[in-house]
C-alpha cells in the first residue's frame, strides 16, 4: 500500500535534486564561484544559521537512525545542492516584484504562493515549535538535569522575553542579539564536539570510515542510502531554509554569493554531531545486562543489593538452622541482628472460609497491617508476573476462637465472592501481605560427618515468653520469606530491585538516566482469551489507550492482521474485545487458523533510573555500575486491583518488553559521546550549548512563522506568536516519534512548494 509520507519525501528528493541541478547549470556552479564571498561576514547568513544550529544536530541523529552512518555522506551532497539554492533564492529576490511568481504565473502563482505560506506556517509550528522544543527539553533534561515539565514553560518564557525586547528595537536590528547568540553557540558547539572527538582515541577515523562505508557498500546502498539521502535532503534544506523565503532576511546590498556558506556550515555541524553519536556507542544498545538473574522470578540483569547469608538449611538440636556462606566474617558464639524479607506479592498464610466469604489469618505480629487479600493466576506463564495478581481490599476484625486468635478479612465490596472468583477465573490463594521478620540470631560451628568439614550455622535464639506470636523460623522460610540478611540496628529497609549495567554502557556514577522500554516489532504477546472471548491483560496504564490489536501470522509477518479493539476495566484486569464484527477473539482458531492469539503494541514506557556503584551487590559483582529504577514501589508489587496503574519496569520486562535503551531521540544522543570524553562536565557543557541553539532556533522559527501567517491571513502576527508559544510549552510533553510523524510531512510539503518556485523561475537566472 502506498505510504503518503514516503511518497512526499520521495517527491521532495526529486524536486530538490532537479532544482539543485538546474540552478547549478543556469547559474554556472554558484556553489564554487561564491566560496570567496561566502567567507565574508553576512547578517543574512547569521540569521539563517540561527535556525540551522540545532536543526543540524537533530537532523544528524534522525538521519543516522534512518539510514545508518552513510546518511551523513549523503548530507554533504545535499549541502552542495542546497548552497546553490540559497544563492538562487537571493538572486531571484533581487528582481523585486516584477519577477514575483504570483505576478508572472497568474492564478497558478497566487495559489502556489498561498499554499507555500500555509505549509510554511504548519512547518514553523510543528517542527519549529513542537519538535524543536521537545528536542531542547530532552537535551536540557539529560545535560543539566532540568525536569521535562519545567523546560517547556522556561523556553516559552525566554522566547516571549526576547520577542518583547526585539519589538523595541529597529526592524533591521531586532534580533541581532539572538543572531550573535546563535553564532557564538554554533562555534562553541563545533569546538566542544571537535575537542571531545579528539579526546576519544580513534573516534574521528572510525566515524568517518563508517560514514564512507555505509554510503557505498552492499545492503546500505540498496536499503539505507535512499532513506539516508531523504533525511539529509529534508533536514539540510529545512534547517537552512531554501524555498522558504530565506532571502527576505538579507540586505539588498549584500551579494547573493554570501549565502552559499549556510548549507556547508550545516553539513559540518551535522557531521560533528554524527561522529559524536557514533563515539558514544549505539543508541539502540540495551542499558541493562542480558545475563540471567539469580533472583527467582526476576527478569534478566536483575541483581540483589544485599548479601544472602545462607547457602542451605540444616535441622539441628537448636531447631531450624541456616548454613552460612563462606567468607561472611560471622564468628561462632556471637549474636547478630538479621531479617527475613517478606514478598510484596504476599504469602500464603491464610485460609478461605467459603460459607462466610472471608479469609482467616493467625494474629501474627507480621500480619498486624494486613488489610487485603491477593490472588495469583494459576497459569504458569502468568503466575510469575505480579501484573496478573488481583488485590482485594478487605476489612479486618480480630476474633477469639477456641483454637486461638485470628484476623477475619472480609472483602470491602460486598459483590465480591472470594470462592466464586477463584473458581471462575482460575486464581490461586489466598496470599496476604506480611511484614519483614527481624530477630536476633546466633552462630555456631558444626562438623559434617560426610565430609568432615566445619560449617557455620545460624539459628534463632529462643524467643522471650512475652514475645508476640509469630511463625517459627522454619515456617517463615516455608511461607516464602527471603533471607536471612544482616540487619544492623534492626531497621534496615528492604533494598530496591537493581539491574546490572550492560558492558560498554557509557554511564556516570550517581547520575540519573532516562530510559525507554519498547514493545517488540510484532506486538507484545500478553494475556489470554477468557471465557467471554476477551483478551485479558494486566491493568497497565500504557495499555488503556490502545485501539488496535495485531493477529500475527504464523509464517509471514507481512500477513499480520490489524484489528480495531475496545477496552474496559473489570475485576482488576483490562479486557479487550474486537470492534470488527467479522473478527471474534474467542473464535480465532476457526476463523483465522493461520494466525495466532492477538497481540498488543503499547507505546514506549519511559522511566528514570539512578546509577550506583555495585558495592552492595554480593559476589560475584558485575564489572560496571548498577541501575535502580525510580518507581513508587522499590520492588514490583503488582496490580492494586482497583484501577489502572503504572507498572514497575521489571513487570514489563517479564511480559516481553525489549531491554531498555536510553530515552534519547535526536539531539540528546550526542551527550554520551561528550560524557565519554569529559565525564559529567562534558554533558553539562553540551546541554548548555545546545540549549542556547534551541533558544536561537525557536526565535528563528517564531519570526518565520509570523511572516508565513501574515501571508496567509494578511496579518495576525500576535495570534501566530501565541499559538507558537503554546506549541513550545506543549512540545516537551509529547512523544518525539509522534512529533516527527507530524513535522516531517509538514516540512517536506513546505520545502517541496518552496523549491517548486525556484524550479519554475530557475531559467531567469541565466537571463540575469
Amino acid at each position: 500500500m502506498f505510504d503518503p509520507i514516503s511518497g512526499l519525501l520521495a517527491l521532495l528528493v526529486a524536486v530538490f535534486a532537479a532544482a539543485g541541478l538546474l540552478v547549478a547549470a543556469f547559474g554556472a556552479a554558484p556553489q564554487l564561484r561564491g566560496l570567496a564571498q561566502a567567507l565574508r561576514p553576512s547578517r543574512a547568513r547569521r540569521r539563517l544559521l540561527a535556525g540551522a544550529g540545532l536543526g543540524a544536530v537533530v537532523g544528524a541523529a534522525f538521519a543516522l537512525a534512518a539510514g545508518g552512518p552513510g546518511a551523513i555522506a549523503w548530507w554533504w551532497l545535499a549541502a552542495l545542492l542546497g548552497a546553490g539554492l540559497h544563492w538562487a533564492e537571493a538572486r531571484l529576490a533581487d528582481a523585486g516584484p516584477v519577477d514575483d511568481v504570483s505576478r508572472s504565473s497568474g492564478r497558478f502563482g497566487h495559489v502556489l504562493k498561498f499554499l507555500s505560506a500555509c505549509a510554511g506556517l504548519g512547518a514553523a509550528l510543528a517542527a519549529g515549535g513542537l519538535l524543536l522544543a521537545q528536542q531542547g527539553a530532552e537535551v536540557l533534561r539529560d545535560g543539566v538535569g532540568l525536569a521535562s515539565w519545567a523546560a517547556g514553560p522556561l523556553l516559552a518564557g525566554l522566547v516571549l522575553a526576547l520577542a518583547l525586547v526585539a519589538r523595541r528595537r529597529p526592524a533591521a536590528d531586532d534580533l541581532a542579539g539572538v543572531d550573535a547568540l546563535a553564532a557564538f553557540a554554533l562555534v562553541a558547539w563545533a569546538t566542544l564536539a571537535l575537542a571531545a572527538l579528539i579526546a576519544v582515541p580513534g573516534a574521528i577515523a572510525a566515524g568517518l570510515s563508517a560514514m564512507v562505508e555505509g554510503a557505498w557498500s552492499g545492503e546500505a546502498a540498496l536499503a539505507g542510502a535512499l532513506a539516508a539521502a531523504g533525511q539529509a535532503v529534508l533536514w539540510s534544506s529545512f534547517a537552512a531554509g531554501p524555498g522558504t523565503g530565506g532571502a527576505e532576511d538579507g540586505d539588498p546590498s549584500e551579494p547573493a554569493e554570501r549565502l552559499v556558506g549556510v548549507a556547508p556550515v550545516t553539513a559540518v555541524a551535522a557531521t560533528l554531531a554524527g561522529l559524536l553519536v557514533l563515539a558514544g556507542g549505539d543508541p539502540r544498545a540495551p542499558v541493562f545486562s542480558a545475563q540471567p538473574s539469580a533472583l527467582p522470578g526476576a527478569p534478566a540483569g536483575a541483581v540483589a543489593l544485599e548479601q544472602h547469608l545462607g547457602v542451605g538449611l540444616q535441622p539441628s538440636d537448636y531447631g531450624q538452622t541456616v548454613v552460612l556462606a563462606e567468607g561472611l566474617g560471622l564468628e561462632p558464639g556471637k549474636r547478630y541482628e538479621v531479617v527475613l524479607r517478606a514478598d510484596p506479592r504476599g504469602h500464603r498464610a491464610g485460609e478461605v472460609i467459603p460459607g462466610d466469604n472471608l479469609v482467616v489469618v493467625p494474629t501474627y505480629a507480621v500480619a498486624v497491617d494486613v488489610d487485603s487479600v491477593i490472588l495469583r493466576d494459576k497459569d504458569p506463564a502468568r503466575a510469575g508476573n505480579p501484573g496478573f495478581d488481583v488485590h482485594i481490599a478487605c476489612t479486618r476484625e480480630r476474633v477469639q476462637t477456641r483454637v486461638g486468635e485470628f484476623y477475619k478479612l472480609r472483602p470491602r465490596d460486598p459483590n465480591i465472592n472470594l470462592s466464586q472468583l477463584m473458581r471462575a477465573r482460575d486464581l490461586d490463594g489466598p496470599y496476604v501481605p506480611l511484614r519483614d521478620y527481624r530477630f536476633t540470631a546466633s552462630v555456631r560451628a558444626a562438623v559434617t560427618l560426610e565430609s568432615n568439614q566445619t560449617r557455620h550455622l545460624l539459628y534463632e535464639e529462643p524467643r522471650p515468653a512475652d514475645a508476640p506470636a509469630d511463625p517459627s523460623l522454619r515456617e517463615l522460610i516455608t511461607l516464602g520469606y527471603a533471607g536471612p540478611y544482616l540487619d544492623p540496628g534492626g531497621a534496615t529497609e528492604a533494598p530496591p530491585l537493581a539491574f546490572a549495567a550492560a558492558p560498554g554502557a557509557s554511564l556516570t556514577y550517581d547520575e540519573r538516566v532516562h530510559l525507554r522500554l519498547d514493545a517488540p516489532a510484532r506486538g507484545l504477546e500478553l494475556g489470554f482469551i477468557n471465557r467471554l472471548g476477551e483478551l485479558e491483560v494486566p491493568p497497565w496504564d500504557l495499555l488503556a489507550g490502545l485501539t488496535v490489536a495485531v493477529l500475527p501470522h504464523r509464517d509471514d509477518p507481512e500477513l499480520d492482521v490489524r484489528v480495531p479493539v475496545r477496552s474496559r476495566l473489570a475485576f482488576g484486569r483490562l479486557r479487550f474485545t474486537s470492534a470488527d464484527p467479522a473478527i471474534v477473539f474467542g473464535e480465532l482458531a476457526r476463523t483465522h487458523p493461520e494466525h495466532g492469539a492477538p497481540r498488543l503494541s503499547p507505546p514506549s514506557h519511559r522511566f528514570a533510573a539512578e546509577v550506583r556503584a555495585a558495592t552492595r551487590v554480593p559476589a560475584p559483582r558485575p564489572d560496571g555500575p548498577v541501575l535502580i529504577p525510580l518507581h513508587r514501589d522499590l520492588r514490583p508489587s503488582g496490580n492494586p486491583g482497583y484501577s489502572l496503574y503504572t507498572p514497575h519496569p521489571a513487570e514489563l520486562l517479564l511480559a516481553g518488553m525489549q531491554a531498555p535503551v536510553r530515552d534519547q531521540f535526536g539531539a540528546a544522543q550526542v551527550l554520551p559521546g561528550l560524557t565519554a570524553a569529559f565525564g559529567r562536565t562534558g554533558a553539562v557543557a553540551g546541554g548548555l550549548v545546545l540549549g542556547a541553539l534551541t533558544l536561537a532556533g525557536l526565535m528563528f522559527w517564531l519570526r518565520r512563522g509570523q511572516r508565513f501567517g501574515a501571508r496567509c491571513f494578511g496579518g495576525g502576527e500576535a495570534g501566530v506568536a501565541l499559538v507558537f508559544l503554546v506549541c513550545v510549552v506543549a512540545g516537551p510533553a509529547c512523544d518525539p516519534a509522534a512529533l516527527l510523524r507530524i513535522a516531517a510531512p509538514a516540512v517536506a510539503l513546505c520545502a517541496v512548494l518552496g523549491l517548486t518556485v525556484i524550479l519554475v523561475r530557475s531559467p531567469r537566472l541565466r537571463r540575469r
